[in-house]
């Protein structure tokens, strides 16, 4: 049997371990979020830095056509921008950088100042690391041409103001302004090049790492489920022989019985009383002491004798449960029962003993089940919050990256694009990974509010085939339905959807090019029957019984077909929620069949209860 501490010691392991799955997960989401919103800064920061190198040599050009002072001033403020991103560098490259004049020059480069911190920590943090000491080089480089182009405007102005409006020296001047911005613009390209790279590789860090930890920390998590199942069927055999003695027990009448004799202070115990004492079994007398001292546990001799005292002078039942050391170093929880008696010899307290030991192991028992209870529902609203909460940054990341693409004023290129749709791709698998996260903890919690009623089931149907109509023709596969016109059921429409949708997306996506999706509708009874039919790769025999095991993808996960493992979990549920019923059949490379039995509508139901009798 496991020693007394073992539940215990799980029950804080289990805790601790969620404890750290918190604590590094809510670090992992705050460095992450971190990470990437100082990337976006500094994204949006290179447009600040492109358009004010931009301006510069606009205006410089318009001062050396126009000679007027104020086209210079805005030259000279255009260059400001870069100016203060350069200063800010500069102090952060130092060993102890002034924050103040970090601060300064970044809100000089037109930098948000909720940014500002995020864009130190992540210039300080990888400013030696390949992916942004790149990133680095271009600026510096940038910053080396800005210095040129503020020197080349200096002498201009110099010219002009001392009157030479076209000689050959101002000539060759004005010509090296060209050249200077398509260098200027090739390495705003290089930095915005860097930077998304940076960025990628971040993503592919932090994806790495939670998918390691959560890897690491499902290992653990399993590995202590199984200990704390064996610790439970241990504790369940325990049981079981426990209640076995006891009925063997009440059988034959194993009470033990004590006599004790105030007037003398003497106790008579029989031979039952005597073993549940842990004392030996042999007859006659003994002192009073060893029925409320000898063996009995300290904490337990005074209330005991109190109890003992009460019986002895009022005339009332008492009940008491105290504790009996044994010679082995066992404990014995054992009830009394005790009246008195009065007869001719004096006055007598007589009781029953019986060994209740297995009933307070149960009591033990009954109260790990509900900290094993309370730690599971903690589990699950733990993933509940933990979903919201990544939803949101997760929607942010995936706001941004389609602004990026709708970006008419800095097209992307076609690479750009191609990459940026894998970011938005990879996001959209995230959010549903998400949201059937929190489809599946609101029906384990109960928080899932279904509202069944009559509806046809065409229209569901049809909306169902809608959304997946897009996949099929990506994939070359024929849907079509038969039989659904005249069915109603009664279910909630929009989870009635979900569930379809799911199925025939299955029946898609694990089809073969060219194949064929079906849905075929017919009434058995009270019931409607809608089976989905595809003739794609299907499911191996031996794995069918896994087919209802969160995140269990049968070995899809080596394919490259998307997918969390939660689909047919979470339809199978619903449906149950719903009154329904669902069965799948396959057989490996002719396909699946999936039948869904559905209640009809209250009055199709009574039609045909009636048409049965």
């Amino acid at each position: 049997m496991a020693r007394p501490d073992d539940g215990s010691r799980i029950r804080w392991l289990v805790v601790g371990l969620w404890l750290v799955v918190v604590a590094v997960l809510a670090g992992l989401s705050a460095f992450s979020a971190d990470t990437l919103s100082a990337a976006r800064a500094y994204v949006g920061g290179e447009s600040h830095w492109s358009k004010g190198q931009k301006d510069a040599i606009y205006h410089l050009f318009r001062y050396t056509e126009s000679h007027a002072e104020a086209d210079y001033q805005r030259h000279l403020a255009a260059l400001a921008v870069s100016q203060g991103d350069r200063l800010a560098r500069l102090e952060l490259d130092k060993p102890v950088p002034d924050m103040a004049v970090v601060r300064r020059g970044f809100l000089q480069g037109g930098n948000h100042p909720d940014d500002i911190d995020a864009m130190a920590r992540l210039y300080r943090r990888f400013r030696h690391v390949g992916f942004m000491a790149d990133a680095i080089r271009t600026w510096v480089e940038g910053d080396a041409q800005i210095d040129e182009l503020s020197a080349l405007g200096r002498n201009l102005h110099a010219r002009i103001q001392s009157g030479d409006t076209g000689s050959p020296a101002l000539r060759l001047l004005v010509g090296r302004i060209p050249p200077l911005s398509e260098r200027l613009t090739e390495l705003g390209m290089r930095f915005s090049d860097s930077l998304g790279e940076a960025s990628r590789i971040t993503r592919r860090l932090v994806t790495t790492a939670t998918l390691v930890l959560g890897a690491l920390l499902a290992g653990v998590g399993v590995w202590l489920t199984m200990r704390m199942h064996q610790a439970q069927r241990r504790a369940e055999q325990a049981l079981r022989e426990s209640n076995e003695r006891l009925a063997t027990a009440a059988e034959g009448a194993h009470i033990g019985v004590f006599d004790w004799d105030i007037d003398h202070d003497q106790v008579q115990l029989d031979a039952r009383a005597a073993a549940h004492h842990g004392l030996d079994d042999a007859s006659g007398p003994r002192d009073g002491a060893q029925l409320s001292g000898e063996r009995i546990d300290p904490e337990d001799v005074p209330a005991l004798r109190a109890v003992l005292a009460r019986a002895a002078q009022a005339d009332e039942l008492v009940a008491l449960r105290y504790r009996v050391l044994l010679p082995d170093g066992g404990v014995r929880h054992l009830e009394m029962n005790a009246r008195r008696r009065e007869q001719g010899s004096g006055r007598r307290v007589v009781g029953l003993l019986w060994d209740v030991s297995d009933d307070v192991e149960a009591e033990q028992l009954r109260l790990d089940k509900q900290a094993a209870e309370r730690a599971n529902q903690a589990k699950t609203q733990f993933l509940s919050r933990v979903s919201h909460e990544l939803r949101t940054p997760l929607n942010a990341v995936l706001g941004f990256a389609q602004l990026l693409q709708t970006d008419g004023r800095e097209p992307l290129t076609s690479g750009q694009a191609a990459r940026l749709q894998h970011v938005l791709d990879s996001g959209q698998h995230l959010l549903e990974l998400i949201n059937e996260l929190l489809d599946l903890t609101s029906i384990e919690d109960g928080a899932l509010a279904l509202s069944s009623r009559d509806i046809p089931l065409a229209p569901v149907l049809g909306a169902s085939l809608r959304q997946v109509e897009p996949l099929a023709l990506s994939m070359g596969v024929t849907l079509a339905v038969d039989g659904v016109q005249a069915l109603s059921v009664h279910a909630d429409p929009r989870r009635l959807e979900q569930v379809f949708s799911n199925l025939l997306s299955n029946a898609v996506k694990y089809n073969r090019a060219g194949g064929r999706a079906w849905v075929h509708c017919a009434q058995d009874g009270a019931l409607a029957v809608v089976t989905v039919h595809d003739t794609g790769i299907g499911i191996d025999a031996g794995k069918l019984a896994q087919l209802y095991q969160p995140f269990n993808r049968l070995g899809a996960e080596n394919t490259p077909v998307p997918g969390s493992g939660l689909g047919l979990v979470i339809t199978r549920q619903l449906l149950q929620r719903m009154g329904a019923t669902m069965s799948l059949e396959s057989e490996v490379g002719r396909g699946t069949r999936v039948r869904v039995s559905l209640p009809l509508a209250r009055v199709k139901r009574r039609q045909a209860v009636l048409e049965e009798r």
